[in-house]
């Protein structure tokens, strides 16, 4: 029996809507221009992965080896369509080794990011989405679906977006989703590192104290800034509810684990 959710935070109705990081930011237009392909995209595309060009593209093609590795690991070969959903301005999935039959997607909820992509990266396709659960494939369109960095930052509607994720994978297809875990919550309390994020942790920790409680999840932050953790048994418990639970990769994703999950037949 799962234990109950220990949950701090309450959001309002209205904050659950499906919302997009529109092109015109906080103005009221926006203009494309024409331009040459660039390699890799303004600083402000980078989502904080990297602090120069070089270390950008290393890093996204590292978490895709790692992504591979784990995946042949388990027995799950990729196959042939890919989404890469959360995928900002193609970081990972530039780095897929596709094949002529391949058939590559990323999506994501910024439209800056995806502009970039498409303009820069048309070999791939993209396309923006918005934070509600549903995606504009049709069911059991992909072989692999993986999202980076993505499930770390949904509080309310995870569970509705692995389903949507599901529906269209094909039977017998595989998703790789990261997530916080209390090992990533221990890393990050105990790093020297002196980020935004590693401050808010500590903050949090301070006034809650829960490292070394019994919890099973617990976020603070709102969607789709949220910052989400889960306990291992409990989220692999519940999901396996609904998909093949195939593995656990702990830290493979930075300091972030991985659950491997297969649609079944």
């Amino acid at each position: 029996m799962l234990r109950p959710i220990f949950r701090v935070g309450i959001q309002s109705l209205h904050s659950l809507s499906g919302r997009v990081r529109p092109l015109a930011g906080h103005g009221n237009h926006a203009i494309v221009r024409h331009g040459a392909v660039q390699e890799v995209p303004p600083p402000d595309l980078w989502e904080g992965y990297a602090e120069n060009p070089a270390d950008y593209l290393a890093g996204g093609r590292a978490d895709m080896a790692a992504m591979l590795s784990v995946l042949e690991s388990h027995g799950a070969a990729p196959g042939r369509t890919v989404l890469d959903l959360g995928c900002a301005a193609g970081r990972m999935i530039r780095h897929f080794p596709a094949g002529k039959e391949s058939e590559l997607w990323g999506a994501d909820i910024s439209g800056p990011h995806i502009l970039w992509a498409q303009h820069n990266l048309p070999a791939i396709d993209f396309v923006t989405t918005s934070t509600a659960p549903h995606l504009p494939f049709a069911d059991g369109h992909f072989d692999l679906v993986y999202c980076g960095s993505v499930f770390t930052h949904i509080a309310d509607l995870a569970d509705a977006w692995l389903l949507e994720i599901r529906r269209i994978l094909r039977p017998g297809g595989h998703a790789y989703l990261t997530l916080h875990d209390r090992e990533s919550y221990r890393e990050l309390l105990a790093s020297r590192e002196r980020d935004a994020f590693r401050h808010r942790v500590e903050t949090f920790e301070r006034r809650h104290g829960i490292a070394d409680q019994d919890w099973s999840m617990f976020f603070f932050g709102s969607d789709p800034a949220s910052q989400v953790f889960y306990e291992r048994d409990y989220i692999t418990g519940k999901w396996a509810r609904w998909m093949d639970v195939v593995g656990y990769a702990p830290q493979v994703h930075d300091y972030q684990s991985a659950i491997i999950l297969r649609k079944r037949a």
